[in-house]
């Protein structure tokens, strides 16, 4: 292992990061997305740095193939956009790149941040970013041309100890962005880490900060746990940790009592089906995905016997009650509710047409509405 040092105010050698050669960490190219490395190529052609970076580098340590891929690099978002134009700059607080491929495929590109203190727009190093990055296996920069990782905070002893680790301190961390509690179980279970005891103390103490977290926001999180094939333990490790009573408290009231609960046993055994069809490859939209939490929950309460097709909008505002603050949408729960009055062999209402959209006429004046259309004979 080699080790990168800086120097102290005072001229002295301090240790900075340690470098791990290919023979030390075992990655594998071939296990790369190939327009991952054409971006670090790209970028490093044009004289900048470019590492891949967060959980792609702790998946492959895992032995896993990554599903997704992002890059760090020292160019800033125009200079990024130069190097690749096919790429368009997103973001407000600090701008990203994405870079855009074929059939739909984006890859995001973010620029170095800086550590200043309550600032989150400024670009610095990487020794920086490793600084901001939430937890340690998420501060891990490999540079697939010369194949070495570069570990400024313990992240690749923490990823063989299967250990969480925040990188941030404890007294900050989950008051910058309490969706970092989830992301903290969702990582811990899906990769097998283990959360320190300190670490799971805090969790439960700042739970309730997800409160203050926008629906849409906490809905796409809902979604990501849905999809990942681990549904049912990483809601369950939120359940004990205090984390679902903020993210979706009617879930959460019924999986921390597990025992002599047999709601809790369905929804459970729903959530096991769902991760069964994810690992199975299947890819349920986000509708389907619902059905299983939504069947247990309804025919728990008797529905399959009794439900009417004037039980239809009274559902679905029970069900909009239920998942709050997670907002599905509409459709979605059309959808979901539509596919079980089928399999309870009653007939749903009939779908709205879609409203046309008023179409504004060019040579109108500013705040004037053009005529209605008469209607045409049938």
């Amino acid at each position: 292992m080699l080790v990168r040092y800086t120097k102290s105010a005072d001229g002295k050698p301090v240790k900075q990061a340690e470098v791990y050669t290919k023979e030390e960490h075992g990655l594998k190219l071939d296990l790369i997305d190939p327009d991952a490395l054409f971006i670090t190529r790209k970028l490093r052609s044009a004289g900048y740095e470019a590492y891949i970076v967060g959980g792609a580098v702790r998946d492959l340590l895992l032995g896993r193939k990554p599903k997704d891929f992002d890059i760090a690099t020292d160019a800033h978002p125009r200079a990024i956009k130069k190097v690749l134009p096919f790429s368009r700059i997103i973001g407000k607080r600090f701008r990203l790149v994405h870079v855009y491929f074929a059939a739909g495929k984006i890859i995001e590109v973010a620029t170095f941040r800086s550590n200043v203190e309550g600032d989150n727009n400024v670009f610095g190093t990487l020794e920086e970013d490793a600084k901001r990055r939430d937890f340690s296996f998420n501060a891990l920069y490999y540079d697939p041309k010369d194949q070495y990782i570069v570990d400024q905070v313990g992240g690749v002893r923490d990823v063989k100890a299967k250990k969480l680790k925040n990188v941030i301190p404890l007294e900050l961390i989950f008051d910058e962005d309490p969706v970092r509690m989830i992301r903290a179980t969702k990582y811990a279970t899906t990769s097998g880490f283990s959360i320190p005891w300190n670490l799971a103390s805090k969790i439960k103490q700042k739970s309730s900060l997800l409160a203050s977290i926008s629906p849409s926001r906490l809905t796409e999180e809902f979604y990501k746990i849905l999809h990942s094939g681990m549904a049912r333990p990483i809601f369950s490790t939120m359940a004990k940790l205090k984390v679902l009573d903020s993210f979706v408290p009617s879930l959460g009231k019924e999986l921390s009592k597990p025992f002599f609960n047999p709601l809790a046993k369905l929804l459970t055994g729903g959530l096991d089906l769902l991760d069964a069809e994810m690992k199975a490859g299947k890819e349920p939209d986000r509708a389907t995905e619902l059905t299983f939490l939504i069947a247990p929950l309804l025919e728990s309460q008797g529905w399959a016997a009794k439900a009417t097709q004037e039980d239809f909008e009274p559902l679905i505002a029970q069900l909009k009650e239920w998942f709050k603050p997670i907002i599905p949408s509409n459709q979605e729960l059309e959808n979901c509710l539509r596919t079980l009055f089928r399999v309870w062999a009653v007939r749903a209402p009939r779908k709205r047409p879609p409203r046309p959209r008023r179409r504004r006429s060019g040579n109108s004046e500013s705040g004037s509405r053009p005529p209605k259309a008469e209607p045409k004979p049938l």
